[in-house]
């Protein structure tokens, strides 16, 4: 399970490959400010469960207040993006695949739309409960990873038929080609009332909000690569014009353009760069479920 040099404040180590389809990456984070509390502002994505094993933080979706973060807590999907407080952050995560929720979690995802809940305080988050009880003491990232592994192909048992249908969407969804929620549709063979159904339980959000979402993260992958790249020069091809990604912006980051990229980001561009040399996508809801395969 290669890892990205501990030198570095963010490393990353991939599942083993039987859980690939369910899980995206583990993740750690490993920040202390001495200038006093560093703000962030992370983009939407899917589900994860986050352990911190030292230090603190504080949190909400855009437009609510900022709370204390539970010590282990599982985020769901996310429409919208999510503010960070904190000054010191030892912090690990377990990333999810939309199957991965279905298998793992089992409730509708929806219910844990641009949420944030104590892994002890829902009976769906069981197994991430024992997971947090049986890491304490672990010296390193490696040891964290094979445990991981070991306790989440246990809680996969067999295959399920509705898996082939929730990788069909994923994977559609993750082609920049589609853009309507009829295209969606034809790309899977899924009629559109039903994939609304499985949209909303699986992925947490309806299929139009999701591929706005994809073509919103498009633009703001290509950015975040590559800071001296103008929005304009790096807007999906599905935007209209520059005016109709600022709109998007607002809504998905609830600041401009101009406003995100003043702010440090000490977390967001140590994250996106660190995981796109090593895992090849700078964000997560941009990574296809045919990764397994390519690894």
């Amino acid at each position: 399970m290669p890892a990205l040099s501990t030198a570095t404040p963010v490393s990353f180590i991939l599942p083993a490959h039987p859980l690939r389809r369910y899980v995206s990456t583990y993740y750690f984070f490993n920040f202390k400010s001495d200038s006093g509390e560093l703000e962030d502002l992370l983009h939407p994505e899917w589900a994860s469960a986050h352990y911190t094993l030292s230090g603190s933080s504080r949190g909400s979706i855009v437009g609510d207040p900022p709370v204390p973060t539970p010590d282990a807590n599982m985020t769901g999907p996310t429409g919208k993006a999510a503010r960070i407080f904190f000054t010191e952050l030892n912090l690990v995560g377990i990333g999810l695949f939309p199957l991965g929720w279905y298998r793992l979690i089992g409730c509708p995802a929806e219910k844990w739309a641009n949420k944030v809940g104590k892994i002890d305080g829902a009976s769906e988050f069981a197994l991430f409960g024992r997971i947090w009880t049986a890491m304490q003491g672990l010296p390193d990232h490696e040891q964290m990873a094979a445990l991981f592994d070991h306790m989440l192909l246990q809680a996969i048992a067999g295959a399920d038929p509705l898996e082939v249908e929730i990788e069909n969407i994923h994977e559609a969804l993750a082609n920049p080609d589609i853009s309507s929620v009829a295209d969606l549709s034809i790309a899977t063979g899924i009629g559109q009332q039903r994939l609304e159904r499985l949209s909303r339980k699986i992925f947490g959000f309806p299929p139009k909000r999701l591929l706005r979402r994809q073509r919103f993260l498009r633009t703001l992958g290509n950015v975040m690569m590559d800071p001296e790249l103008k929005w304009s020069a790096a807007l999906d091809d599905q935007y209209f014009d520059q005016a109709h990604f600022n709109r998007d912006f607002q809504e998905f980051m609830g600041m401009s353009p101009s406003q995100y990229l003043a702010m440090p980001r000490p977390i967001s561009i140590a994250a996106t760069l660190a995981r796109a040399k090593f895992v090849g996508h700078p964000l997560q809801a941009l990574q296809g479920p045919g990764f397994s395969d390519r690894h």
